[in-house]
């Protein structure tokens, strides 16, 4: 069996959405209430799996907004409690739908099998993600493929909010808050919101697909419109899961990286703004010195035709006022220009060393990135050699699942998701192996692994620091 599978999380209120969708309307299409079930054929009542019926999910509901709460704080200052509101979100569903079809499922056993592992599998998945908080499972069986509807109340919440159950919008809020505290308005603290969501959403996607799909064969997306094979598709989606884990990785060593960039452009500007403000400061200096120097020649002017009037005395007192006015601009100027010459060696020098920054921040993230395809090559060789001298084989009874010996290795190879990507290459290996030795006597088996082996090792002793 094979096929993509996802779980669909989306919140409602007693206040009907644009597409008319509350929470009204959910329990009731839930339970096949004739208004809200005529997009489907023959309708039937879902059968219970979990917990309580739709109705009285929609009971347990209505009692919780009833005794909920949220204080608010007047104009005067005081606080008072509020009922809540009709259009706070106070239910949370999620939704799962098998990929083999309805009639399948209920005329053949194999198909029938399947459908209850991967009901038993979503249940405990939800169990484990939300607690006592899930108070009902039903499954439709009157559609074109059977699905499961799951409800999740905010019982111990007094605002009763069912979005923060959600994980993808509770990441939302907390980017959002930490947006605005770093200074971000409101629409760029949404935008980094909404990519928080994103982000968080695909994360709870991936969880679901490793703890429910996979163990029961689903894949996480599907061939769509090419014409591929089964092992063509399960290639193509191992090659575009690690692509897309490198990328994502580079992704974010990028955005580090343009951080960096953005903080040393930040500081050049701040000390170009800096000598700038100081180069007016002086400008404005020499304007008031040519200020004053004109004022000199007014007043020699002046004294000369004082000096005219008023005897060689009073030209002498002149003479004096002009050469102490002329020795104080000058004194003045020359510190200005001092102080001006500090300030330009200043910024030369935090600009060099800001530049010192950014290149060593490229080269650490160069090698950061050279580490991690080395260490993948390294952990993938070992895997490769486990499997030649039997410390890395599938288990007895369930081919399905790998052994491998050294703790170590294993660790790795989950940290860096590879075990998944290249274990078909694995089986293959091991099976064409398995059959080698099958025709071969004990020395033989021995001769014959250290050859196959040998290029193995020749690859690790190329990695400084590895022996096989």
């Amino acid at each position: 069996m094979s096929g993509p599978q996802f779980m669909h999380l989306q919140s409602y209120a007693r206040k009907a959405n644009e597409r008319g969708q509350s929470v009204e309307q959910v329990l009731a299409e839930a339970s096949r209430a004739p208004e809200y079930s005529k997009h489907v054929a023959d309708p039937r009542p879902p059968s219970l799996v979990y917990g309580v019926t739709a109705d009285e999910v929609r009971r347990l509901h209505d009692e919780m907004v009833a005794a909920g709460g949220v204080e608010v704080t007047l104009k005067d200052g005081r606080t008072a409690r509020r009922g809540i509101r009709k259009d706070r979100h106070t239910l949370l569903t999620a939704v799962a739908s098998h990929p083999l079809p309805t009639d399948l499922v209920n005329t053949k056993p194999d198909a029938r099998a399947d459908y209850e592992r991967w009901r038993e599998h979503n249940l405990a998945w939800l169990k484990a993600r939300f607690g006592d908080k899930l108070v009902s499972v039903i499954e439709h069986w009157d559609e074109k493929h059977p699905h499961i509807h799951a409800y999740i109340l905010p019982l111990d919440d007094p605002t009763c909010s069912a979005r923060q159950l959600n994980p993808a919008w509770q990441a939302k809020e907390e980017a959002m808050e930490v947006a605005r505290s770093a200074g971000h308005d409101d629409k760029a603290a949404l935008k980094l919101g909404n990519a928080a969501y994103r982000a968080r959403a695909r994360e709870l996607q991936d969880h679901y697909y490793e703890h429910v799909s996979l163990a029961c064969g689903l894949t996480r997306t599907g061939p769509k419109r090419e014409r591929l094979s089964r092992q063509q598709w399960k290639a193509r989606k191992d090659a575009a899961k690690l692509t897309a884990r490198i990328s994502q990785e580079i992704d974010g060593r990028l955005e580090d990286v343009v951080d960096a960039e953005d903080g040393l452009e930040r500081s050049l500007a701040v000390k170009a703004d800096e000598v700038a403000e100081k180069l007016d400061l002086a400008d404005q200096a020499l304007e008031e010195a040519e200020a004053d120097r004109a004022e000199a020649q007014r007043l020699r002017q002046q004294a000369a035709l004082d000096a005219q009037n008023a005897g060689a005395h009073i030209q002498q007192q002149l003479n004096q006022k002009q050469e102490e006015l002329e020795a104080l601009h000058r004194q003045q100027r020359e510190a200005e220009r001092a102080d001006l010459h500090r300030a330009r060696q200043e910024a030369e020098r935090e600009a060099r060393c800001l530049r010192d920054a950014q290149a060593q921040i490229n080269q650490d993230r160069a090698d950061a990135l050279r580490e991690a395809a080395q260490e993948a090559a390294r952990v993938v060789l070992e895997l490769f050699f486990g499997v030649l001298d039997g410390s890395v084989r599938p288990r007895p009874d369930d081919p399905r699942v790998w052994i491998i010996r050294d703790d170590g290795l294993r660790e790795r190879a989950r940290k860096l998701d590879l075990f998944e990507l290249i274990k078909d290459t694995m089986r293959v290996l091991y099976d064409a192996w398995t059959k080698i030795t099958e025709q071969l006597s004990p020395s033989e088996q021995e001769v014959v692994s250290e050859q196959i082996a040998e290029p193995v090792k020749a690859a690790f002793s190329q990695e400084p620091g590895n022996q096989p």
